[in-house]
């Protein structure tokens, strides 16, 4: 039985997302042969290839004649005004300023690789690189890459579609409409994808949704593996899944519902054994047209879960090298409203010693020792017991984490943890205002935050505060107060994530959209993750008025 893992475009690769590793490291612990492709880092490197490029111009000089014939807008149904932008972006690469595009095709994935290693880019190379990623995409407009530098975070945006049952379908099957088709057949060729038995495709957030899928059923035409997928994106939107019975057997054989370190193992194993699927847990599968739910299954001991396996990543391909590792399930906290946590896991922390174990098994396997901690919140007993531990050994490493605000982190606490390795941490403000954190029931105190900011920057530690704006019912005034809270503390915030606020299904939320005067709410799109809907107070344009006004930065909005 040969199992393999993909994790899809397209994020920034900022470093290897843990869900593969976590899911490999279980399977090899089994004695299941199991190898992982990251195709997101090879995507992003492989279309800014000169190979590629240069078939990319061929295509649209093909496409675009001398004269700029149009597309069938008909079948584009893109506006006019986007139509003519398209000329000039065809005449600006292919017939004014072919010598751009030729130096461009030779330097991008060099510059690309440069900047990985160096996190540093040139006004003149960050010019190149985003020419060729527009470039790569151009024979398949409206479809753009967004891609930011200075934030880590890239994304495709096609304004066709808005992630119902009609566009996946529009677009999985359209080779002229989406980029990776093609990309697919040549890659599943390439990395021998015929000769596994079970293929696993990760899609953690909604802009992985229509590659994945794309990726999946091109798996089911050219294989004869069974087809699993799964992730964070996949549970929140099950329901939506549940409901078209024909995307099972035509894009996938079985879906894997929340914590998926027991369930993948025990499907293997069902599958090598030819055992009987309805035994199993935190799978949806279809049987006689009819679609089956298999309760989700609970790990209920972190401490049994065996260390991710990174057997087949380069860790120099990425913007860092570090491990993200995960050694709580859950929130300690769970109480704050618009979080979804809470109802799609239940709490879970691995023991300190165990941790620590993990730590010296990765670093003496592959030699890296930067770990990013992606607990929701790292309980503070522990993370005094890990630091302890690792002081103790005398482990060297460095290690980022999530931390909430607690009344009970002193400077003693921080310089501890300074001590053993804490290089920065994530701090989960929301917002300055008193009200609007009584709301989103956050739970600190922003005197106590104030003083806890200021003493984690003092022990040396790197701090990233996580704002969100336009909180339902939160006013200018509002506002105002965490901007005057950020000018007091600023000096000592490496970094702010300004966020403005969505609604996401099955966050707690819900069950207050009369006191926070929510209404309206309807589903952004089938197999979307989040909600429109109207609310009360500061509009989005003011609020980011303000903000800029203020120069409080504005990272993205989720």
């Amino acid at each position: 039985m040969k199992v393999l893992l993909i994790h899809p475009p397209l994020i920034f690769p900022y470093s290897i997302y843990s869900a593969v590793p976590i899911l490999m490291g279980q399977l090899q612990a089994n004695k299941i042969k199991t190898n992982a492709v990251d195709m997101n880092i090879e995507f992003l490197n492989d279309i800014i290839s000169p190979k590629y490029l240069k078939n990319t111009v061929e295509i649209l000089k093909k496409i675009y004649k001398s004269n700029y014939s149009d597309l069938p807008k008909s079948e584009y149904q893109i506006s006019e005004e986007n139509f003519l932008r398209q000329k000039q972006y065809i005449k600006k690469y292919l017939y004014d300023n072919i010598n751009v595009t030729k130096s461009l095709i030779n330097k991008a994935q060099e510059i690309f690789k440069h900047y990985i290693e160096n996190k540093k880019l040139t006004d003149n190379e960050y010019k190149t690189l985003t020419l060729a990623f527009s470039l790569a995409y151009l024979p398949y407009f409206p479809s753009t890459l967004n891609i930011n530098y200075k934030t880590l975070h890239i994304d495709e945006n096609n304004p066709q579609y808005n992630v119902n049952y009609k566009d996946i379908q529009d677009y999985c099957k359209t080779p002229e409409r989406n980029i990776y088709y093609k990309y697919f057949e040549n890659k599943i060729k390439e990395i021998h994808a015929n000769k596994y038995d079970i293929i696993g495709i990760t899609i953690p957030f909604e802009f992985n949704l229509l590659p994945s899928l794309t990726l999946s059923r091109l798996l089911k035409q050219h294989t004869k593996a069974k087809i699993i997928i799964g992730g964070v994106q996949v549970s929140l939107t099950i329901e939506s899944f549940k409901k078209y019975p024909e995307l099972f057997n035509e894009y996938f054989d079985v879906i894997l519902t929340g914590e998926g370190e027991k369930t993948i193992v025990d499907y293997v194993k069902c599958v090598e054994h030819k055992q009987d699927i309805k035994k199993i847990h935190g799978i949806v599968y279809k049987e006689n047209s009819q679609i089956i739910f298999n309760d989700t299954n609970m790990c209920n001991d972190i401490n049994v879960i065996f260390p991710p396996s990174y057997d087949n990543f380069k860790f120099d391909k990425y913007y860092y090298q570090e491990f993200n590792i995960e050694f709580s399930k859950g929130c300690y906290w769970g109480k704050c409203i618009f979080c979804y946590t809470k109802e799609i896991k239940k709490y879970y922390i691995k023991n300190p010693i165990k941790a620590v174990d993990y730590i010296e098994y990765l670093i003496k396997k592959y030699k890296i020792n930067r770990f990013y901690i992606i607990d929701d919140a790292l309980n503070l007993n522990f993370a005094e017991k890990f630091a302890d531990e690792i002081i103790r050994r005398n482990i060297n490493i460095s290690w980022l984490a999530f931390l909430r605000l607690e009344k009970t982190i002193t400077k003693e606490f921080l310089i501890k943890l300074k001590k053993s390795g804490l290089c920065a941490v994530f701090y989960g403000l929301e917002s300055g205002s008193e009200r609007i954190l009584k709301l989103m029931n956050k739970g600190i105190d922003l005197n106590y935050s104030k003083q806890i900011i200021k003493d984690t920057h003092d022990a040396g530690i790197d701090i990233t505060l996580a704002l969100i704006y336009c909180f339902p019912t939160e006013t200018k005034e509002d506002l105002l107060q965490t901007i005057n809270f950020i000018k007091e503390i600023k000096d000592y915030i490496y970094f702010i994530s300004n966020c403005k606020f969505n609604l996401i299904k099955n966050s707690p939320i819900l069950n207050h959209k009369d006191i926070l005067k929510i209404s309206n709410i309807k589903p952004k799109g089938e197999f979307s993750a989040y909600l429109l809907f109207d609310r009360e107070g500061i509009s989005d344009a003011e609020a980011e008025k303000l903000l800029r006004e203020n120069n409080v930065p504005y990272y993205r909005n989720f």
